[in-house]
């Protein structure tokens, strides 16, 4: 389940970062900014990995 759960993240993230990549004009006339990308998946990984380890940090103190 686990690998499930990676590779459809990681395929998200390569399908909504596609757009940026795919300019043929050149960084000129871009209309994306791929930095809000970068940071939108970046942000996306911080909440992903905070929620687990409160999860694993609430089962360890249940264990207890």
């Amino acid at each position: 389940m686990k690998k499930t759960f990676l590779f459809a993240a990681l395929a998200l993230a390569l399908t909504v970062a596609r757009p940026a990549h795919a300019q043929l004009g050149g960084c000129d006339d871009s209309p994306e900014n791929p930095t809000l990308i970068l940071a939108g998946l970046a942000s996306g990984a911080f909440a992903v990995t905070s929620v687990r380890n409160r999860i694993r940090a609430r089962r360890k103190t249940d264990k207890r």
